[in-house]
């Protein structure tokens, strides 16, 4: 049964906040507002968590909605976190730097067309291939929160490698997961939360150490379903 307009307007709205956000942190990166351009792509990581969720909740899933979800991506995940290092750190390495930030953005959009290309709308998937794009960018933000205490061509490093893992076939557990998993992704937001607050190397640390606990976790859950599918299809 397909859902009522009103339903769909629902997630398309928090979607339709994403882009909001998004947009509004490229104009607090432009003026040198860099912290409030982090808090509002935080924001923005916030609605894309919850318009999918939301739109399961209410049976109100479409391709309408995929797509639209996927091109506020591309803004506030994408062009606005590449806007924002660029601003903040990368402007020292005049073309250098422009090339950096536009590999990145590239490579964002590339992988969410990927993404809409082997994805189902009506169903969030356990595992996803590369580095999702609110996860790169994140790394950015933490970039730029940690921008007096790394050099550009630092940081330019680190915009390539998270520009290549969104590339790459490295497959991973996606966002929204359950269970412990779940759980481990609500304590690291809770981190990124306090590295936020409090940018110094001893929350980048701990932060960064929570998301290797994250993939080992995945590891371990993604061993278990293979065993369990396995013995279903076994004789």
């Amino acid at each position: 049964m397909q859902p009522s307009r009103k339903l769909l307007f629902v997630p398309n709205a928090v979607t339709a906040a994403n882009i909001v956000v998004g947009f509004l942190a490229i104009l607090a990166a432009s003026d040198g507002k860099f912290h409030l351009a982090v808090i509002l792509l935080l924001v923005a990581v916030l609605l894309d968590l919850a318009d999918g969720r939301v739109a399961r909740m209410l049976h109100a899933t479409s391709k309408f909605g995929q797509e639209m979800d996927s091109l506020s991506d591309s803004l506030s995940f994408c062009a606005a976190p590449a806007f924002l290092v660029h601003q903040a750190m990368l402007r020292p390495l005049e073309g250098l730097g422009v090339f950096v930030a536009v590999s990145f953005v590239l490579a964002g959009v590339y992988r969410l067309a990927r993404f809409n290309l082997t994805s189902d709308e009506h169903q969030k998937a356990s595992r996803t291939t590369g580095v999702p794009t609110p996860i790169a960018a994140g790394y950015m933000m933490a970039l730029v929160l940690m921008r007096d205490h790394i050099p550009a061509p630092a940081a330019a490093t680190v915009v390539l490698i998270f520009a290549m893992l969104m590339l790459s076939r490295w497959h991973l557990p996606e966002v929204q997961a359950r269970g412990w998993l779940g759980a481990a992704f609500g304590l690291g937001m809770l981190n990124y939360f306090a590295l936020v607050a409090w940018p110094n190397w001893y929350t980048v640390a701990w932060w960064n150490a929570w998301n290797v606990v994250i993939l080992l976790i995945a590891a371990r859950t993604s061993g278990a379903d293979e065993e369990e599918d396995l013995a279903e299809t076994a004789p």
